[in-house]
Order: C-alpha cells, then sequence, then structure tokens
C-alpha cells in the first residue's frame, strides 16, 4: 500500500494539537515498531514487554495495551492525551 506525502500529512494532522512530546520521545524508547514483508504485504510490529506483537490491523488493542502499562507513570498528562499520543505514534509508524 502506497501513501503519498499528502496523506501522510493528513492523518498526522489529527493529532496536531493535545499530545505530549515528552511522552512521544518515551515511546520511540519503549515501544520499538519494525516491519517485515509476509506474502506481498507490509506487516508491522511493536515489541511490548520483550514480545513482537502484530500492529497492522490491531491498532485499538495495542493503544490500549500501552496506555494500561504507562497510564500510572505519568500523572502530569491527563488520560485524553496519553492516548491520543500512543494513537500518533502508531500512525506515524504505520504510514511509513
Amino acid at each position: 500500500m502506497f501513501i503519498s506525502e499528502e496523506e501522510k500529512k493528513q492523518i498526522l494532522s489529527k493529532y496536531q494539537d493535545n499530545t505530549s512530546d515528552e511522552f512521544l520521545r518515551h515511546l520511540k524508547r519503549a515501544y520499538p515498531v519494525d516491519s517485515q514483508k509476509i506474502l506481498d504485504n507490509i506487516v508491522h510490529f511493536i515489541t511490548i514487554d520483550d514480545k513482537r506483537k502484530i500492529l497492522t490491523g490491531n491498532k485499538k488493542n495495542m493503544v490500549n495495551k500501552i496506555f494500561n502499562l504507562e497510564d500510572g507513570k505519568w500523572n502530569d498528562i491527563d488520560e485524553p492525551t496519553l492516548r491520543r499520543t500512543i494513537k500518533k505514534y502508531i500512525d506515524g509508524n504505520l504510514i511509513n
């Protein structure tokens, strides 16, 4: 699946407000994302608790899983901002 630069900008523009750059940097370090070509499709994986999980088509579950792991650690950031930042991180990796 090929996504143009304009479409990438449009997807990421949803997350322009109410996200935390500090938390986003933490997500990049703590939850690495990689991809692999399987049967002419690119499948994205995310590492959570040292386990590689399929990210493609599983965004909602991964957002909930990461949120549950990180919720108590970021008391200075409200819940909607945490969730939006996680979604921004995941969408940013899915479109690359």
